[in-house]
C-alpha cells in the first residue's frame, strides 16, 4: 500500500514509463522482425501518457517517497516535462530513421524508454544510491544506443568512446560519494546537508566535490570532461546524437543543482570552481567550433559551449541563476532539435553531413532552410528569438550577483560574439554559396514526423522569444527580487541547508511557484 501510495503522489509518470517499456520489450520479442514499426506507436504512447499524467499530480509541495530516497516538486515537475518532450521529439526524429537499423527497431524504443526513465528518476534523486542507479540507467542505455547502427564504424567506436569515458566518470563519482559517506556515515542528502551544516570546508571535501563534479561534468559535457562528446555526436544515429545533446544534458544539469543546492549552499570556493569550469568550457568549446567543417561536430563544441553559458547560473549559487538555467534549458530544447532535425533532413537526402553540403539549400529548400536560420540564429542570442531572452536572463542574473563575477560576464560575452562567426558560418552557406553542379542527392522526401519536430520547434523558438516577458512574468521563470545563496556568504559550517532554510528555494523554486506556499512568486 505504500509503494501505491508513493507512485500516486510522485512516481506516476514513471511507473507508466516502467510498464510500457516492459511492454516494449514484450512486444519486440514477440513480434516479428517485419511487424515492428507498431513498437513506435506504443512507445509514443508511453511517453505522452507519462507526460500527461503529471498534470493530474499535486506540486503544491515536496514529497519524498522511496523511504526519501526520491523527492518530487515544483523542480523535478519542469525537468521532467524537458525530459519527456525532448523523448518525443527523439522518437518523432526516429520514424523514419529506423528505416536504416533493418529489422531490429523495437529493441531501439525500448533502449530510449529506459534511458528517459533514468534521467527522470535522476532529476529527483535525493540519494546517493539513487543518484548513480538512475545516472548508470541513463548512461548504459545509452552507450547501447550510440551503437546501435552495428555495422557503421563510426557508430561502435563512438559507443566505444562513449563507453570507456562514462565508465572513468562513474568510477570518479562513486570515489566522491565514499568520501562524502566517510565523511558522514549518510547517503540521504537531506541528512548529509544537515551533518555538513555543522562542518568545516577541508581539503577532503574539496577533493569529493572536485570527484563528483566529474561524474556530473561528464554528463553536462563540461570542460575536462567533454572530449568523448564529439566522436559520438558524430557516430551515433543522429536522433541519438539530438537526445543526448538535450535530454541526457538536462537531467545532468538537475541533479548538480540538486546536489550544489542542498549540499553545498553559499561556499565560496565551491563558487570559484563552477565559474571557472564554466569559462574554460564556453571558451573550449567556441573556439574549436570555429575550425569544424562537420556540422555534426560542430553542434557537439557548441553543446559545449552552451554546458558553460549554463553552469554560469549554478556558479553564482542564487535562485535568479538556477531560474536562468531552467530557463534556457527550456529554450534549448527547442533551438538544438530544430538543428538536429534539420542535419536529418539533410544526411536523409544527401547522406552527408558536412556543412558544405548545405550550399545553395537556400534557394532549392526555402523554408527547411528559414526553419534552420531561425534554429541557429537563437543559439547565437539573436534578439526576437529565444535564445536572446535565455542568455539575457542568464547573464542578468550574473551582473547582479556581484562585481567579482564582472570579468567572467565579459569573458562571457566576448564568447557569444565568437559563437555567432560559426553559426553564421552555415547560414552563409545555406543561402550565398552557389549549388555544386553535381550534387548526388536522393529524392528529398520530408517526412511527416520530421516536420511536425522542426515545426515546432521553430514555433517555440519564436514564440519564447516574442512573449518572453509575459511568460516569464505569469510562471514566475525570473524571480525580480535577488534572493538565494550569496557566493560572499560565510562557509558552509554557518549556512542552514537550502532545502530546509527556506520553502521559497529548491523545494518550490520561483520556476513554478505555488501561490499556496507562502513564496510571494
Amino acid at each position: 500500500m505504500e509503494l501505491l501510495n508513493d507512485i500516486k503522489i510522485a512516481l506516476l509518470p514513471e511507473s507508466i514509463m516502467v510498464l510500457f517499456i516492459i511492454l516494449t520489450a514484450v512486444l519486440s520479442f514477440a513480434s516479428g522482425k517485419d511487424r515492428q514499426d507498431a513498437i513506435f506507436y506504443v512507445s509514443l504512447t508511453g511517453v505522452t501518457l507519462a507526460l500527461l499524467s503529471m498534470s493530474v499530480m499535486d506540486f503544491s509541495g515536496e514529497k519524498e517517497v522511496l523511504y526519501k530516497s526520491f523527492t518530487s516538486n515544483y523542480f523535478t515537475l519542469v525537468y521532467r516535462v524537458i525530459i519527456l518532450a525532448g523523448t518525443i521529439f527523439t522518437l518523432f526524429l526516429t520514424k523514419d530513421y529506423v528505416k536504416g537499423f533493418g529489422k531490429n527497431k523495437g529493441e531501439f524504443y525500448f533502449l530510449l524508454m529506459t534511458a528517459s526513465l533514468g534521467a527522470m528518476l535522476l532529476c529527483g534523486a535525493n540519494d546517493l544510491i539513487m543518484v548513480f542507479v538512475a545516472l548508470e540507467t541513463l548512461s548504459i542505455s545509452s552507450f547501447a544506443l550510440c551503437g546501435y547502427t552495428k555495422s557503421d564504424r563510426l557508430s561502435n567506436e563512438a559507443a566505444l568512446k562513449y563507453l570507456v569515458f562514462g565508465a572513468a566518470a562513474s568510477a570518479a563519482m562513486l570515489y566522491g560519494f565514499s568520501f562524502i559517506y566517510g565523511i558522514t556515515a549518510r547517503t540521504n542528502l537531506q541528512e548529509i546537508s544537515g551533518f555538513l551544516s555543522t562542518y568545516e570546508v577541508n581539503s577532503i571535501l574539496i577533493i569529493a566535490f572536485l570527484l563528483v563534479l566529474a561524474g556530473f561534468g561528464f554528463k553536462i559535457a563540461a570542460v575536462p570532461f567533454q572530449s568523448w562528446a564529439p566522436d559520438v555526436y558524430e557516430g551515433a544515429p543522429i536522433p541519438v546524437a539530438a537526445y543526448l545533446s538535450v535530454v541526457s544534458k538536462t537531467a545532468g544539469f538537475a541533479v548538480l543543482i540538486r546536489f550544489m543546492t542542498v549540499l553545498f549552499p553559499g561556499v565560496a570556493i565551491f563558487s570559484i570552481i563552477l565559474a571557472t569550469f564554466a569559462v574554460i568550457t564556453m571558451t573550449a568549446g567556441n573556439l574549436t567550433a570555429l575550425g569544424q567543417r562537420n556540422i555534426r561536430r560542430l553542434m557537439a563544441y557548441s553543446s559545449i559551449a552552451h554546458a558553460g553559458y549554463i553552469l554560469l547560473g549554478l556558479a553564482i549559487l542564487t535562485n535568479d541563476g538556477i531560474t536562468a538555467m531552467t530557463f534556457y534549458l527550456i529554450t534549448y530544447l527547442f533551438m538544438n532539435f530544430g538543428v538536429w532535425a534539420a542535419i536529418e533532413i539533410l544526411a536523409l537526402a544527401t547522406g552527408k553531413d558536412n556543412i558544405d553540403d548545405f550550399s545553395g539549400l537556400g534557394k532549392k529548400y526555402g523554408y527547411f532552410s528559414l526553419g534552420l536560420t531561425l534554429c541557429l540564429l537563437s543559439l547565437a542570442g539573436i534578439p526576437v528569438t529565444a535564445g536572446f531572452f535565455s542568455k539575457f536572463y542568464l547573464f542578468k542574473a550574473v551582473a547582479v550577483a556581484g562585481y567579482e563575477f564582472m570579468p567572467v560576464l565579459v569573458i562571457t560575452l566576448v564568447n557569444t560574439v565568437i559563437a555567432l562567426f560559426y553559426y553564421m558560418r552555415i547560414i552563409r552557406v545555406i543561402y550565398l554559396k552557389p549549388e555544386p553542379e553535381i550534387r548526388h542527392e536522393r529524392v528529398f522526401r520530408i517526412a511527416l514526423p520530421v516536420k511536425f519536430v522542426m515545426a515546432i520547434c521553430v514555433a517555440g523558438v519564436l514564440l519564447l522569444g516574442i512573449f518572453a516577458s509575459p511568460v516569464i512574468e505569469k510562471s514566475g521563470v525570473i524571480n525580480t527580487t535577488s534572493q538565494g545563496i550569496a557566493v560572499n556568504q560565510p562557509p558552509v559550517s554557518s549556512q542552514p541547508p537550502l532545502l530546509t532554510s527556506s520553502p521559497c528555494l529548491l523545494t518550490s523554486p520561483p520556476l513554478l511557484a505555488s501561490p499556496n506556499d507562502g513564496c510571494g512568486y
